[in-house]
């Protein structure tokens, strides 16, 4: 979502998290040992959570860490921590399940994988200090966090499938009346740009945009309650203890 990127939209880009983070639906395995000869190192995974019967392994959290370096500045790099990783990958998880119970219904072109990539290029935290527009530049930050450009295609995919679910199922039900969008406008955004001193816009020209951050904010809080419910539902197990919040048990 574009209007995230505007400095007096990125409030709403912390109640956005799952909605525009970079998705990662952990992968359906117990163990994986990298093949003899592999230029990675070889790694014996271990399962860090169960949800129903899929696992979750310590590389999925390991990926969904190192992925977050690609998201355009949602979430402080200090809070990227393996326990947080892997709730995100716990919630990704059920939404993907729901997902996959109506095949067909969120197929995405490559052409949409293509676009979303070159915004990433653009915009992510990753290119921040790296020359991403050439191919040598983007080839040279996909392996210093240990990608390839056909594993950042497939979690791009995932992503924006999941975000079309999403949208699909709960879109519909988000209406924002206009009182709301003056509010906004009054509340929120006359202030924060009254302190940086910059241009008021007139209403109409912003009333769009207000409307969308609005509608994307009760999407999110849909999901919130969707993902709160699925969780009640599913056998979610947290088996290894150093992926447990303050070392607590699950």
């Amino acid at each position: 979502m574009t209007v995230c990127n505007h400095p007096w939209a990125s409030h709403a880009g912390a109640a956005l998290l799952l909605l525009t983070g970079m998705l990662c639906v952990p992968r359906m395995l117990s163990a994986q040992v990298a093949p003899p000869g592999a230029q990675r190192s070889t790694v014996l995974d271990r399962v860090a959570a169960v949800v129903g019967n899929q696992a979750i392994l310590a590389s999925d959290v390991d990926e969904e860490m190192r992925f977050a370096a690609f998201q355009p500045g949602i979430e402080p790099a200090a809070d990227n921590t393996p326990q947080r990783a892997l709730q995100r990958v716990i919630d990704r998880a059920l939404i993907d399940q729901q997902r996959l119970l109506q095949p067909g219904i969120a197929d995405i072109s490559q052409q949409q994988v293509t676009q979303s990539i070159d915004d990433l290029r653009a915009t992510s935290s990753a290119c921040a200090h790296a020359d991403c527009k050439s191919a040598a530049g983007w080839n040279s930050v996909l392996a210093a966090h240990g990608f390839t450009q056909s594993e950042i295609e497939d979690r791009v995919r995932e992503r924006l499938a999941i975000l079309k679910f999403i949208d699909l199922r709960f879109g519909v039900a988000a209406r924002v009346p206009n009182a709301d969008v003056q509010k906004y406008y009054d509340q929120v955004l006359k202030p924060e740009l009254e302190r940086e001193k910059a241009e008021i816009p007139n209403i109409n020209s912003v009333a769009p945009r207000i409307r969308e951050i609005l509608r994307q904010q009760q999407v999110s809080d849909l999901v919130d309650q969707w993902v709160k419910s699925l969780r009640s539902e599913a056998n979610v197990r947290i088996l290894d203890a150093a992926y447990r919040e303050g070392g607590a048990g699950q």
